[in-house]
């Protein structure tokens, strides 16, 4: 049970990180001027596009995770009553 909480913890704090950068990303794309200013140059508008482009995938394993620990949490109470 303890493995059981420690994963979905990490599932949503991974899933988390991953909306935050989606999203910064997203607006590194449409808005590269103030990305670029706040991050030194560091993250540009092609950056953005490559690190949004790539997240895809990640947020749609770890969001189909978090839904199926939901989704397990409540078929293990109704067996437990």
């Amino acid at each position: 049970m303890n493995i059981f909480r420690t994963m979905k913890t990490l599932t949503h704090v991974l899933l988390t990180i991953v909306i935050i950068l989606f999203i910064f990303t997203g607006f590194g794309i449409s808005n590269y001027q103030i990305i670029e200013s706040l991050t030194s140059g560091t993250v540009s508008k092609l950056t953005s596009f490559q690190i949004h482009s790539n997240l895809i995938i990640p947020f749609m394993v770890l969001l189909i995770a978090h839904i199926g620990f939901t989704i397990g949490k409540k078929f293990q109470k109704e067996k437990h009553l």
